[in-house]
């Protein structure tokens, strides 16, 4: 195979990462901005500072948001014949620096923390902890946004 050839494959496989990529952040994006749009509907807030995606037993998208100068969470189902519709003011859960702090006093064995988002299990809203053991295995551990107490620990995968 020649150097032009192998080149062309080269900017193909590129090309077709970039379109993967890209086509996944435009569902993401437009998944955010249908969540938006839902709790609109349910809610009244001023403006909206993030959105994230939650695909545990519910799927969710979780808008955090400004009402009146308070920071607010919905946590706005994907399927609304599935899971309900939640609120809840940040001030009246933990924060994500107290979910990592009680995490740590756990003294998993972490090779790298992947992510701690805001999900739900069961109605409730929870903080999830994501995070690659040294033996390379998939970790999840939640916490109960209301009262940090562990909700679910999922190890090894």
């Amino acid at each position: 195979m020649d150097l032009w050839h192998c080149f062309n494959c080269v900017l193909d496989l590129d090309f077709g990462a970039w379109h993967l990529y890209s086509s996944n952040m435009s569902d993401q994006t437009r998944d955010a901005a249908a969540a938006v749009d839902r709790a609109k509907q349910h809610y009244s807030f001023d403006r909206v500072l993030s959105v994230s995606a939650y695909h545990g037993t519910d799927a969710y998208q979780v808008v955090k948001a400004k009402r009146n100068g308070k920071t607010v969470y919905f946590w706005v189902p994907d399927d609304s014949k599935k899971a309900a519709y939640i609120e809840r003011r940040a001030s009246d859960g933990l924060t994500k620096n107290q979910v990592l702090a009680l995490f740590e006093r756990q003294m998993f064995d972490v090779k790298r923390l992947i992510s701690v988002r805001l999900g739900a299990i069961n109605g409730n809203p929870v903080w999830e902890v994501t995070f690659l053991s040294t033996n390379q295995h998939y970790n999840y551990v939640s916490f109960y946004f209301d009262s940090g107490k562990e909700a679910q620990r999922i190890l090894n995968l």
